[in-house]
């Protein structure tokens, strides 16, 4: 199976680089190939302290290791590891760049961080036999499966008036994780050569649902956007910013086009 990966990030409007938030793995462009390809997008929320290093240890994580619902508290017993290996490396390093971590930062660190998570894996054959593929998500951000001009799939946000600020989000700390736990969602489907999937964080999931409800056709401008090309997506989600057609959030979309034979 082979397929073409584009991935296309901005962070907020007003920040920095370094502050964007949102996360998504594999981190390249270009061709992968394999019997199963798995890909993930997070939204670390702006809440949380280290949201971000969160949001990446949970792609990369669903990306190497094969989950489903019912082993959900495995896999984030795994994730859970890998975050107090991360924050034992974080607190070292303030401590030998003489800049340990403050007390107005303790409760932020006692806390957690949080994020939502959107996996996919594709099986099977991108030619002419149709492959499998099966998503798993934990709040708002989206997966869109699109063939040619037409949106064949929308998970697991289904309205551009169902999102809200308040989504399910995956806690770094255990004892939050009850109701994420509980609102895991699962779909599974067909898909083609030619098929694109689209996964997105939630602006620009919600923006590109409105636009396919009035019939706009928001595929076409996404199929548009190139890798090679950032700064104009840059500029795009600028305008779209500045008309309040797009809310002021980080911004991720990954493009997966199945390769015809």
């Amino acid at each position: 199976m082979e397929a073409f990966l584009v991935p296309l990030r901005v962070q907020k409007g007003g920040n920095a680089e370094g502050e964007y938030e949102d996360a998504f793995h594999p981190p390249g462009n270009g061709k992968v190939e394999g019997a199963a390809l798995r890909f993930a997008i997070a939204d670390g929320a702006s809440e949380g302290m280290l949201s971000g290093a969160w949001a990446r240890i949970l792609v990369e994580l669903h990306c190497r290791f094969e989950w489903t619902c019912s082993s959900l508290e495995q896999f984030l017993e795994r994730a859970y590891q890998d975050w107090r290996s991360f924050k034992s490396e974080y607190l070292r390093d303030r401590k030998e760049r003489n800049h340990p971590v403050q007390w107005y930062e303790e409760p932020g660190l006692q806390a957690g961080a949080f994020s939502t998570l959107l996996g996919l894996t594709l099986t099977g054959s991108s030619n002419e036999q149709a492959g499998q593929w099966t998503a798993v998500a934990i709040g708002d951000s989206c997966l869109f499966q699109v063939r040619g001009s037409t949106l064949v799939e929308k998970f697991p946000v289904e309205r551009s008036s169902d999102f809200n600020s308040r989504p399910v989000l995956i806690a770094s700390n255990p004892a939050r994780n009850d109701q994420a736990i509980s609102a895991i969602r699962r779909v599974s489907g067909t898909f083609g050569s030619g098929d694109a999937f689209y996964l997105m964080t939630d602006a620009l999931a919600q923006w590109s649902l409105k636009e396919d409800e009035e019939g706009k056709n928001p595929w076409a401008l996404l199929r548009a956007l190139d890798t090679e090309d950032a700064p104009a997506f840059d500029v795009w989600i600028d305008g779209l910013r500045s008309t309040k057609e797009l809310r002021n959030d980080d911004v991720t979309v990954i493009r997966i086009d199945l390769l015809r034979a």
